[in-house]
């Protein structure tokens, strides 16, 4: 068997760079747009083709002059934005469950004076219940459940006659969530297509049947097996680790240590197993998780309530963002390193030098990772001592101890040029 490529992880100029929000110029079709941006959020560089492809959609289509637009996953707001450089007549509406985008949206609408209104839901829950639209735009996530629930909330918000444009890579799915849509809505169209890309179309017809009833905000109490007993968190879809312990986070479990009296940070939290099961290996001073992802930190605020955990919180945050300026002992991360349909090492870089900030002289961090995935060549800048210690055909385990060139007085996030 031949060795397996190494994936390293780019260097940055500066820690700061990741939390840093920038007003940036995009080309779309729609022409120039001036939004703000930063590493971590999808397509933050330049919009993907499937994003590009939806704008020069809408360009041909047209948008209603005084419709109302609701951006389902917004992401930096390229889409939505977009649509309103192609009808400048349009009330916007922008969603999205991460807090990095939601907070560069609500930057692009304050500093830049863009119109529109940015809301932070997990897809359509947290919508005003009234709120109705003339058009959904939604670039495609992957995963079916949370695919499927995109189509709903379109078909739900939609006044009849309404349109809904959906986009998204073959690779995550997009083939199977346009038939969905045909199914629902009861007709679409592909209107754009490469070899890897689509865009369809489908119209909301009066008197329509509404799609089946949905369970994507059911939370469910599950088990998973770890340091030999059972234990129970809660989650959802749409959160990581839903259907149960992946893999990494299995192997990242049976290698950790927690000493009584620390301080835990669950980096990436998900649904908030790895804070679990550090509070209940010995009596730590407390367990802070933190996610991007709104979904994700509701569910692991549930976990710590169904197991009463008077140590633990969950908070959102950018990396960690929460958490600059405070100290921990250990930190314990799967950091991501796919972003939509990309591939991408900004957000896992991130992790580990927000991780080597916030831990003490003496404090330690256990990373796991794909096999193929090069985080020792970070964390060896970071910390005297780098080990791996496991490792298989899968992934590795890392343990980083007594962080380097920690940065002091580092100010705290979200920061933002100005425009």
């Amino acid at each position: 068997m031949r060795p397996m490529k190494m994936h390293g992880l780019p260097a940055r100029p500066s820690n700061s760079d990741y939390h840093l929000f920038r007003p940036t110029v995009v080309r779309t079709p729609a022409g120039p747009l001036r939004l703000y941006t930063k590493p971590g959020i999808f397509s933050w560089r330049k919009p993907d083709r499937a994003a590009q492809m939806l704008l020069s959609t809408l360009a041909k289509d047209g948008v209603p002059a005084g419709s109302r637009l609701l951006d389902l996953g917004c992401g930096n707001g390229v889409i939505g934005f977009g649509a309103g450089l192609i009808q400048p007549n349009v009330e916007l509406h922008l969603a999205d469950a991460s807090y990095a985008a939601v907070t560069a949206v609500s930057f692009s609408l304050d500093r830049l004076g863009l119109p529109g209104r940015v809301w932070h839901s997990d897809v359509g829950a947290d919508l005003p219940a009234g709120l109705t639209v003339d058009v959904v735009v939604a670039h495609l996530p992957r995963g079916r459940d949370l695919g499927e629930e995109f189509i709903r909330v379109a078909w739900e918000r939609l006044e009849p006659g309404g349109r809904f444009y959906l986009a998204g890579a073959k690779q995550t799915g997009i083939v199977t969530r346009v038939a969905t849509t045909g199914e629902w809505f009861g007709n679409v169209e592909m209107v754009a297509t490469t070899a890897n890309y689509r865009v369809a179309r489908a119209l909301k017809r009066p008197g329509s049947a509404p799609p089946p009833p949905s369970t994507y905000h059911q939370y469910t109490v599950s088990q998973f097996q770890a340091r030999e007993r059972r234990w129970e968190y809660v989650s959802k879809p749409g959160v990581f680790g839903r259907k149960g312990l992946d893999g990494g986070t299995k192997r990242l479990l049976a290698h950790l240590e927690v000493r009584s009296g620390e301080r835990v940070l669950d980096l990436g939290c998900g649904a908030g197993m790895v804070g679990l099961v550090c509070s209940g290996l010995t009596d730590l001073e407390g367990v802070v998780m933190v996610d991007d992802s709104l979904p994700a930190v509701r569910a692991a605020q549930r976990t710590i309530e169904h197991n009463r955990l008077p140590r633990a919180v969950a908070r959102l945050s950018d990396a960690g963002s929460a958490v600059v300026g405070e100290r921990f002992d250990v930190v314990a991360t799967n950091p991501p390193f796919h972003l939509g349909s990309d591939v991408e090492f900004d957000t896992a870089r991130q992790f580990v030098e927000d991780s080597r900030d916030v831990l003490g002289t003496k404090g330690r961090l256990y990373l796991v990772g794909n096999s193929f995935l090069s985080h020792d060549q970070v964390m060896e800048g970071m910390f005297r001592r780098v080990d791996e210690i496991h490792r298989d055909r899968f992934f590795r385990v890392l343990l980083g101890a007594r962080p380097v060139g920690r940065v002091k007085g580092r100010p705290l996030p979200p920061l933002v040029t100005e425009p």
